[in-house]
This record gives structure tokens, sequence and C-alpha cells, in this order.
């Protein structure tokens, strides 16, 4: 009796799906509460090849949701993609993991997503969402989209020559009115829902592709009851990536500048902001924001961010890019 008997013994899946699975080489981006998961679901199911894509570190606010991880790993500030590719290795020592510490960038997205089967998304910030999305019409790649915040859960499969994210959604909504985990917290139930969603889809999409559901799942955990609406079968007109082959994410001059400033602890990103310093300040009450001239300061946990009007922002507790960006999109979903 092999280690994968009780999911074999099910009808619609069987040693064929199994098979299916072994031969698959699925690419998680991101590795927090629904990378995590997911990846430990489809370790234990006996996906072949697993590529973790992240750059981001392991802190004790993310234990409560992200699994894989431990008070050590935060102790230590453990890169998530290496603390994961570590347990799933003593999870099942017979599936290849490779963990990428990298912030998935348009420079980057050929080499990193180029030879995988299928990309799962477990980010928290609709850049790198619609940067998965543009890739994966170009190149005809399969991918699933997932988002928990508070007690919402989201999910989705995205397939070629169908509807993409952008035909449904043309453009990300207002960084302004945006959620995060940051701002409004998150209850472990919709991590979990929303990555029951993505585990199954992902099965979908390996095992029998023609069966795989055209519906965009939503969930509010509160009331225990998933919802949704039908992801139209044909690409809209008027999508910029599926009727007019334009991939705006995919253009490394929109995708910002990064660099460390030399002995400062600080990072300085350039990158369009959509909102006035006011109305950043409205949203970091509990930082103390402060407005001086062209110039918010405003304070969280791991520093202090310095927004500029014109676009110019400051990271400060870090002189390393990807953790920088990473902080950026946790308080702002960017």
């Amino acid at each position: 009796m092999h280690r994968y008997d009780r999911q074999v013994r099910v009808d619609s899946f069987g040693e064929a799906g199994q098979a299916r699975l072994d031969a698959a080489r699925v690419a998680i981006v991101g590795c927090g509460a629904l990378g995590s998961r997911v990846a430990e679901d489809l370790a234990r199911s006996g996906v072949g090849y697993l590529r973790l894509v992240d750059r981001d570190w392991v802190e004790a606010s993310n234990l409560h949701r992200q699994h894989l991880y431990d008070e050590a790993d935060a102790q230590n500030e453990e890169p998530k993609v290496l603390a994961a590719a570590a347990r799933l290795a003593r999870i099942n020592s017979d599936i290849e993991v490779e963990p990428r510490l990298e912030d998935l960038r348009a420079t980057n997205v050929v080499d990193i997503l180029g030879d995988v089967d299928l990309v799962i998304d477990g980010t928290d910030n609709f850049r790198t969402r619609y940067l998965i999305n543009d890739f994966a019409v170009r190149e005809q790649k399969p991918w699933i989209y997932g988002a928990c915040v508070a007690t919402q859960a989201m999910a989705a499969a995205f397939l070629p020559g169908q509807a993409c994210l952008r035909c449904i959604f043309p453009e990300a909504p207002p960084t302004a009115v945006t959620q995060t985990c940051a701002s409004v917290g998150i209850l472990p139930p919709s991590a979990a829902m929303a990555t029951t969603l993505q585990t199954m889809l992902a099965f979908a999409v390996l095992t029998r592709p023609g069966e795989v559901p055209r519906r965009f799942f939503t969930c509010d955990v509160r009331d225990f009851e998933v919802r949704g609406f039908e992801v139209p079968e044909k690409p809209v007109s008027t999508c910029l990536a599926c009727a007019e082959a334009r991939f705006p994410a995919l253009d490394a001059a929109l995708d910002g500048e990064a660099e460390s400033l030399c002995g400062r602890q600080a990072v300085q990103l350039t990158m369009p902001l959509e909102w006035s310093l006011e109305e950043l300040a409205q949203r970091f009450q509990e930082g103390e924001p402060e407005v001086r001239g062209n110039m918010l300061r405003v304070q969280v946990p791991e520093g202090r961010i310095t927004f500029f009007r014109g676009g110019r922002v400051i990271v400060q507790g870090t002189d390393d890019v990807a953790r920088a960006r990473a902080l950026f999109d946790r308080y702002l979903g960017a």
C-alpha cells in the first residue's frame, strides 16, 4: 500500500490522476497564507515538482495562518521559501522542491515561470497578479487566482483560450480602497477556504482539464456559503491582453525602480502613486502620520515609510530591495 493509496481509491481520480500529478510541474508565487497551504497540500498529494517563489521572510504575525513555519523560523527571520522547502522535504522526499528567493518582476518572469505547467497565485498584491495573468495569456499557460482578507476568500482558474483576469477586471481596484491583512486583519479559516478551492482547481487543471469550472468563487466564512459568478468562456472583445495582445504588466519600464540607499538601512522606490498624501495619512491613522509639505511619514512595526508627492517612497528599516517592496505591498496592497 503506497502513500497515495487513499486518493488513488477515489474513482474520479485513480492511478491515472496520480500519474498526472507525478509528472506535473507547478510554480507557486507567494508562500504566505495561501501559498504555504497549497504547497503543503500539493506536496502531500504527490505533485512531482514544485517551484516556490517568494521574496519575504517569516514573522511572528504570520504563524497564526501560514503553514510550514514555526517560532524558530520567525525568530531567525528565515526566508519563507527556504523554510517551506526544508519542511516539504521532510513531508515528501519523493518530490522535487525548488525554492526561488526572488521578487517576481517583468524582468525575470520568463525565467521563473516559463517551464512550468501551472502557476498558482499566493500573492498579496494586484501588481503581481496582473503580471502572472499577462504572462499566462501571452504564453498560453493556466493559472489559479486566490485571495483572502478578513473573513473573505476567493479563487478562480484561468485557462488558455478562455476569459482572463483582465476580461473580468480590466484594471486593479484603486489602492486607496484596497483592504490588506495589515489593515483589516484575517481569520485563518479565510485562508483555509481559499486554498481548499485553489487546490481542488489545481487538481482539476492537472488531472481533468476538460472539467475545470469556469467560475469565480467567493466565500465569506462567517455565513458558511460559497458563492460566485460564471467566468465567460471566451475572452471579451475589449480585453487588452486577450483581444489586443497588449500586456502592460510585462513592460519592465512600468515596473517601478528601486535602489538601496547606502549606509542608511533604507530603500528608495519610485512608482506611480494613486493617492494624495492626505488620503494616505487617513489610511495610516495608527502610524502617527506626519504631513510636511511634499512629504508624509508614517510609522509601521518594521520601521518607517516616507511618501513624497510625485511617486517617490523611502522604506526605512531594511536595505534589502525585495523586503522593501514586500513591506510596501503589505501595507498598500499595490
